[in-house]
C-alpha cells in the first residue's frame, strides 16, 4: 500500500485584512498551522517599512510561524503585462524592489500575478508578460524563488499555460490556485497538465462562477481528486490555504480559521465529508 504524503499546512493573511496580524497569527498558531503567507496588502504587511516589518517578523516568531512566502502587489502600477509602456516598465522595477526586500527579509518565495485585466488580445498579453518575466529573471535576487499564479477566466488559464511552456522550472515555479482554475474551464484542466510544476498553492473553494475564497467543502471543487494531484507532485510538500477575500468576515476570525483547519486536515486524512463538519 502506498503511504500518503505528509504535508505541512499554511494559510495566507488574506483571511481578513480588517483584523490585526497579531489576532490572525494567534488564531493560525492555535489551529496548528506551520507557516504563513503574507497577502498582497501593503498596509497590512508594511513590506517597505523595514522597522515595522521587523515587528511583524517578531510577531511570527512569537507564535511559532514561519513566513514562508509573500504575495507581491498586483494590478495598477504593479501590472507587469500592462499595454501602457510606462506602467509596464515601472511595474517591472517595482516588482524587482519587492523581490529585493523579500531577499533582505529572508522570505524564500514570492507569488506573482503575471498579468491583470487587459483590453487587447490574450496573445499580446502573454507576450508582454513573458518579456517582463524574462527581464525580472535576469535581475532578481538569487535567494528568492519567484512563482507565477494562474488567474481566473479562460484567458487567465491560457496565459498561465503558455508561460509554463515558455519558462521551465529552473526559471520560475507555479502557484496553483484551484479556485481560479475552477472558474476558468473544465475541472483540473491546468493541474492535469502541469502538476509536476506545483511548488505552492492558493487553496480555497467556490461554486464555479465567482472567486469566492470559500473554505474547502463550501463550494463544488472535488477535493479528493485535487489531493490526488498533490500526492503525485514531487516538488510540493505543503498545502497553502488562501481562504477569505480580505474583506471583513461574517463570523469571528477565530471560528473561520478553526473551520478551515478542520477541513484541510479532514482532506489529508481522506475523511472529507464537509456536510458532517
Amino acid at each position: 500500500m502506498t503511504l500518503s504524503k505528509k504535508y505541512r499546512l499554511g494559510i495566507s493573511t488574506t483571511v481578513d485584512y480588517s483584523v490585526s496580524l497579531e489576532r490572525l497569527f494567534k488564531a493560525f498558531s492555535e489551529n496548528q498551522f506551520d507557516f504563513v503567507s503574507l497577502g498582497a496588502n501593503l498596509e497590512q504587511t508594511c513590506f517597505f517599512n523595514r522597522s515595522e516589518f521587523g515587528s511583524i517578523r517578531e510577531l511570527a516568531r512569537k507564535y511559532n510561524l514561519e513566513i514562508a512566502s509573500a504575495h507581491a502587489p498586483f494590478g495598477g502600477e504593479y501590472d507587469i503585462a500592462s499595454s501602457d509602456h510606462n506602467i509596464h516598465e515601472q511595474a517591472i522595477g517595482r516588482l524587482l524592489r519587492f523581490l529585493e526586500h523579500a531577499a533582505e527579509y529572508k522570505i524564500p518565495v514570492v507569488i506573482v500575478h503575471p498579468h491583470h485585466f487587459f483590453l487587447d488580445s490574450k496573445d499580446a498579453c502573454l507576450e508582454r508578460s513573458a518579456r517582463a518575466l524574462e527581464m525580472i529573471r535576469l535581475s532578481q535576487p538569487e535567494s528568492v524563488r519567484l512563482v507565477i499564479e494562474n488567474l481566473p477566466a479562460a484567458e487567465g488559464s491560457w496565459i498561465c499555460d503558455g508561460l509554463l511552456d515558455i519558462f521551465d522550472d529552473e526559471c520560475f515555479g507555479w502557484c496553483y490556485d484551484c479556485s481560479h482554475e475552477n472558474i476558468s474551464g473544465p475541472p483540473f484542466h491546468l493541474i492535469e497538465r502541469h502538476f509536476t510544476r506545483l511548488e505552492t498553492s492558493h487553496l480555497s473553494d467556490n461554486n464555479g462562477k465567482y472567486d469566492e475564497h470559500l473554505i474547502p467543502g463550501d463550494g463544488n471543487i472535488d477535493w479528493d481528486s485535487l489531493k490526488a494531484y498533490f500526492d503525485r507532485a514531487d516538488k510540493i510538500d505543503h498545502m497553502l490555504l488562501e481562504v477569505g477575500t480580505g474583506e471583513p468576515l461574517n463570523e469571528p476570525v477565530e471560528k473561520f480559521v478553526e473551520r478551515a483547519a478542520i477541513r484541510i486536515r479532514a482532506l489529508l486524512e481522506r475523511a472529507f465529508h464537509p456536510a458532517d463538519l
